[in-house]
């Protein structure tokens, strides 16, 4: 096996070369041969040089595309529905999906009439591809299940497998609902073991492990992970085997299993050398130095994050970059090492800031280039027009009088050049300061949050000072440990609320998933539910509040957990406490309820004298919202409220 990969690394080159060249070759000679070509010859050979091309210039395979189409526009076969399905992919990967959208309806069309099924599935699995790209799941979904439809008539086992696959992803990836991606992925794993397509079996696992891992349940993605990686490594699949490595990597990390996560990491990285891979090896070299690092070993930790510099250097991809001097500044801060820290911060926000104005940049090279060119073309009409003055010095009046209104003809042309160029440039010193103001507003917008975040944080202390008061008058009956417990239940719940603020990029907004998901965090340890048998399920739609409503809500969430947690469920019996959250308009519903043995018979919130009973009513009318409770069978909570732009 070395032997092979070092044969491919050092002919690989020529290889390449020999492929370029015998390519070109190949669409100079179709190229000829259009000029002598019949209709039904030049349909083909647009088709060619369409298929040619994608590989060189996608520009000039639309060139080539629309020029064949132009010959069958208005026939409906299935030359048509080529042109039609390459133009729409082309523009997919230039992200132009309008475009996309309108050449895959009209294949669509042509395959209708044709009445070719197959034909009409892969329209529809195309549409839906564009839809995911512009955001728009549900649509890519119901175009999903049409094709999957067609195919399953058709029996195209191998079509069954890709788009039951797809769909398994954009349940998982996209829709957030596991269980659907669950069952459309046993399918697919399923129907490609029955086909003996192994390589693709292996895909489809690798995509099955993913979930896993957004889903924290390691032991089942090692499991499939690990199953995964034998077959890719039985086909010699190398992408999946380097990812399914990484994931590996990525588990142990997280289970602070760094030993194990430290010889998945190295391997990925050998095979990569071994290939000849460049893309992302700087990241690969900087996951091993923050393994290192937690491993205790900083001189080998230190090597790798400079290894990882050095390759980002070399390779010049600048988000790579972006992504090691940001590591390096948090390296260094945390070595106490400050000057280097502020160096290598300062490093990262010239970067980040590139980043930002390279396409601006692009743009304005490309204006300078054209005027460059323009420029040129001036000197070239200008030494034209001095040659043709010299060669007729000598002829009549009437011809002097023509090169005359010539030459005033092209002085006319330079000057009314020279001044749109100038007008031009006049319009994009405009633009440009139109950026630098919405840029010095954006700052002080942000200036303006950050004392607004400073106004909340005073309320904040003032709600602890509250709560100590109210825990003090209502807890002579607890003890000392069970006061500072809840003291300190309630006190998180608002600081993980400013530690999102300060990762977040926007000051006055926090999205109550990832809040929850924090809070539940938090819980998990220091309750050790796992311990009690307890789980936390959620299923929260994407939904952002402010600090005036996501306060109240994470201690009214507190409140209901911490009691769930000690009086819902009797000893040495299992529980699940199951958090939802939904948005309609401007009105939100947050549903919170167990399976303990629920509310005692008669039982009403008004009439509960308990701390927590009242800071749940008392902190719903804080948000002017309602709750109600009732046993089905364990507690239920459902509190409402109106949110105020």
């Amino acid at each position: 096996m070395k032997k092979i990969i070092h044969f491919l690394r050092q002919y690989g080159c020529l290889f390449l070369l020999f492929f370029y060249v015998s390519l070109t070759a190949q669409t100079d000679s179709l190229e000829q041969k259009l000029a002598v070509a019949s209709k039904k010859e030049k349909i083909e050979l647009y088709k060619q040089l369409t298929n040619k091309y994608s590989k060189i210039s996608v520009d000039r395979a639309i060139d080539y595309a629309k020029q064949g189409l132009e010959l069958v526009k208005n026939e409906n076969n299935k030359n048509t529905g080529f042109f039609y399905i390459r133009l729409g992919k082309f523009y997919n990967d230039k992200s132009d999906h309008e475009n996309a959208l309108l050449y895959y309806t009209k294949a669509l069309e042509v395959s209708k009439k044709l009445k070719y099924e197959l034909g009409i599935g892969k329209c529809y699995q195309n549409i839906g591809v564009v839809h995911i790209r512009m955001g728009e799941y549900e649509t890519a979904l119901d175009y999903y299940l049409k094709a999957l439809k067609i195919y399953e008539k058709s029996k195209e086992e191998n079509l069954i497998v890709a788009i039951t696959n797809n769909l398994g992803t954009l349940y998982s990836c996209r829709l957030k609902d596991d269980d659907n991606a669950t069952i459309y992925y046993e399918k697919a794993l399923e129907l490609s073991h029955e086909s003996g397509n192994q390589e693709y079996r292996a895909y489809v696992l690798g995509n099955v492990s993913e979930m896993y891992m957004r889903q924290k349940r390691f032991d089942k993605a090692k499991k499939t992970l690990t199953e995964a990686f034998k077959i890719a490594e039985e086909t010699n699949y190398l992408d999946l085997m380097i990812g399914s490595l990484n994931n590996l990597s990525q588990i142990s990390i997280d289970e602070e299993k760094y030993e194990e996560a430290l010889i998945h990491s190295k391997r990925a990285l050998q095979m990569r050398l071994d290939s000849g891979y460049s893309e992302d090896n700087t990241l690969a070299y900087l996951t091993l130095a923050n393994i290192y690092e937690k491993l205790g070993d900083l001189r080998t930790a230190g090597l790798h994050y400079d290894k990882a510099l050095s390759v980002g250097e070399k390779i010049g991809a600048l988000p790579q970059l972006s992504r090691v001097y940001g590591a390096l500044h948090e390296y260094a801060n945390r070595k106490r090492e400050h000057q280097k820290s502020y160096e290598y911060l300062l490093k990262y926000n010239e970067i980040k800031d590139s980043l930002f104005t390279k396409e601006k940049d692009k743009q304005l090279k490309e204006v300078q280039a054209k005027f460059d060119l323009e420029n040129k073309e001036k000197e070239v009409l200008l030494l034209t027009n001095e040659n043709q003055i010299k060669e007729l010095e000598n002829k009549n009046q009437r011809t002097t009088q023509i090169i005359l209104i010539t030459g005033l003809v092209a002085l006319t042309i330079i000057v009314l050049t020279l001044f749109y160029a100038y007008k031009n440039k006049q319009k994009t010193n405009k633009i440009l300061a139109k950026k630098n103001k919405q840029i010095s507003e954006t700052l002080k917008d942000r200036e303006i949050l950050l004392k607004e975040v400073h106004h909340r944080v005073k309320n904040n202390l003032q709600i602890v000072s509250s709560l100590l008061r109210l825990q003090h008058k209502f807890g002579d009956h607890k003890s000392s440990f069970e006061i500072l417990q809840e003291i300190q239940d309630k006190i998180q719940a608002m600081a993980i609320i400013h530690e999102r603020l300060y990762k977040s990029s926007d000051l006055s907004l926090i999205n109550l998933q990832t809040y929850l998901d924090n809070l539940l965090t938090y819980f998990n340890t220091s309750y050790d539910l796992p311990e009690q048998n307890i789980t936390i399920t959620t299923a929260i739609d994407n939904i952002n509040l402010d600090m005036d409503y996501l306060v109240p809500c994470g201690l009214i969430v507190n409140e209901i957990i911490a009691n769930s947690i000690k009086y819902a469920f009797q000893e040495d019996t299992s529980g699940r406490i199951n958090i939802e959250a939904s948005k309609n308009h401007d009105t939100c519903m947050l549903k919170i309820q167990d399976t303990g043995v629920g509310f005692p018979k008669d039982f009403k919130i008004e009439d509960s004298k308990s701390l927590g009973m009242q800071l749940i009513q008392g902190l719903t009318k804080q948000i002017n919202g309602t709750v109600e409770i009732f046993s089905n069978p364990g507690a239920c909570y459902t509190i409402t409220f109106d949110i105020k732009e």
